[in-house]
């Protein structure tokens, strides 16, 4: 009776320490893939404001008419900096759940028609640029939204409001 009583408190023991474990091997497996996703959202929003960037400033030497050899230098720039948005987005595809991921295509998108002006292989005017522009802003933000919700970050992404500020844009002067 006694040695059944022993061997039942050891194999209760062995079961709930094997549980224990088991419970702090997942956070930490789960801990370890937040941190990556976390450095891959990151590097993925970097590269893409960097390309936004380079398109905006070769898009104004191109409207402004600026120097050529300066705004070879800022399509160079954008072509590195859209290679690195390029890798980083593999990233973001291997780690991101389907709602960042898809939030990570539509900015691409945005992205991209921002770039074709840029280069010079589509025609637009400053209006149209702006218009590209906030909807590439409404794409970022829904990716942050997105990415924030798939880390498990609670509470309200402080940001303006995209939709307030277009709405003022295109409402007539007073």
């Amino acid at each position: 009776m006694t040695v059944g009583a022993v061997l039942a408190g050891a194999a209760g023991t062995y079961l709930t320490s094997r549980l224990a474990d088991r419970d702090r091997f997942k956070r930490e497996l789960r801990v370890r893939w937040d941190e990556r996703r976390l450095d891959a959202y990151v590097g993925y929003v970097t590269a893409v404001k960097k390309v936004y960037r380079c398109a905006q400033q070769a898009l104004s030497a191109l409207l402004d008419g600026g120097e050529l050899k300066d705004r070879e230098a800022l399509l160079a720039e954008m072509r590195a900096a859209e290679a690195e948005r390029s890798r980083a987005f593999e990233q973001v595809m291997l780690l991101g759940d389907t709602p960042t991921v898809q939030a990570a295509h539509d900015l691409n998108d945005r992205l991209w028609k921002l770039e074709r002006p840029a280069r010079g292989a589509e025609e637009i005017g400053k209006d149209m640029w702006h218009q590209r522009s906030d909807e590439w802003l409404v794409a970022l933000n829904d990716f942050h939204s997105h990415a924030r919700e798939g880390l498990g970050v609670f509470g309200e992404l402080a940001r303006r409001d995209v939709a307030q500020l277009l709405t003022r844009r295109s409402a007539p002067d007073r």
